[in-house]
């Protein structure tokens, strides 16, 4: 794994890979765009296509605590209405030390392949896909919703790996304090380093006010070519707590990155899964 592992997350569009094997326009408005082909005949000829923005059943505000954003580009309904108005943070990573900073970005309708036709009706073509385009290529991810934060670098912390096998153990110390993240579940090998995971899970142990505790963070019965990936870990909330940045998805196809924040954590628990950022590939 690298310092932390994918860094800077984004999405374009494409499936997930297998583990196996190891839209400035405003969004969500109407907006028409002209634009002109290469001429096919002759140079006199050109083609002019109108692409007009499918704003249709667009998705509403997620219910939670705070707001997951990534930059990429993704279905109309992974992007809710009017998410660049809102206040948002953003992690950046600036060779290897992470920085909370307030930023925006900017939400733009793109050709989706996966769901629009090129096939005109009435001289227009609809285009449904929605493009967030950030102002920096070191953003980590993009989070609304965080009253009571910090600006400035973020302790963060590194490993060695970002998936962890069944009943394997990733250990590790923040500020003086020990954690780990363990994985329970069988594993069936497939071939050559490939195995397939079944009620597979992860717990993660830690102290919090003096008591150690051990949560379960995400767990399922079947895995779809797919695996649990510690994405990023780090101090959000300046509690003492790594925060933690994690895809959760049991299916190849399927990015469901969730953010677990420490500091809203109920009574003997050690987080409280706040964020959710759900994308489906091809």
């Amino acid at each position: 794994m690298r310092k932390l592992l994918l860094l800077p997350l984004a999405f374009c569009f494409s499936c997930k890979q297998s583990v196996e094997n190891t839209v400035t326009v405003p969004q969500h408005d109407h907006v028409v765009a002209t634009i002109a082909d290469e001429p096919e005949a002759t140079e006199k000829e050109e083609v002019y296509i109108t692409y007009e923005a499918d704003t249709a059943n667009l998705s509403p505000e997620p219910d939670t605590p705070l707001k997951l954003m990534l930059e990429g580009s993704f279905h109309k309904q992974e992007v809710w209405q009017h998410a660049e108005k809102k206040p948002w943070l953003a992690v950046y990573d600036e060779n290897g030390r992470f920085y909370l900073r307030p930023a925006s970005f900017k939400v733009q309708p793109v050709y989706d392949p996966v769901t629009d036709s090129e096939n005109e009706v009435n001289g227009k073509r609809i285009i449904s896909g929605r493009e967030v385009i950030g102002q920096s290529e070191n953003t980590v991810f993009y989070l609304t919703g965080l009253t009571k934060y910090k600006e400035g670098e973020l302790d963060t912390v590194s490993f060695s790996q970002s998936v962890i096998p069944a009943n394997k153990e990733l250990k590790f110390t923040f500020k003086g304090k020990p954690f780990s993240i363990k994985a329970y579940g069988d594993s069936t090998k497939l071939h050559d380093e490939a195995y397939r995971y079944h009620n597979y899970s992860w717990k993660v142990t830690g102290t919090k006010h003096g008591k150690r505790l051990e949560q379960t963070l995400a767990e399922n019965e079947q895995f779809d070519e797919s695996i649990y990936t510690l994405l990023w870990a780090g101090d959000l909330d300046r509690d003492g707590t790594p925060d933690l940045l994690i895809d959760v998805s049991n299916h190849y196809n399927i990015s469901t990155i969730v953010l677990f924040l420490s500091s809203m954590a109920e009574k003997n628990k050690l987080y409280k899964k706040v964020a959710v950022f759900e994308t489906i590939g091809c």
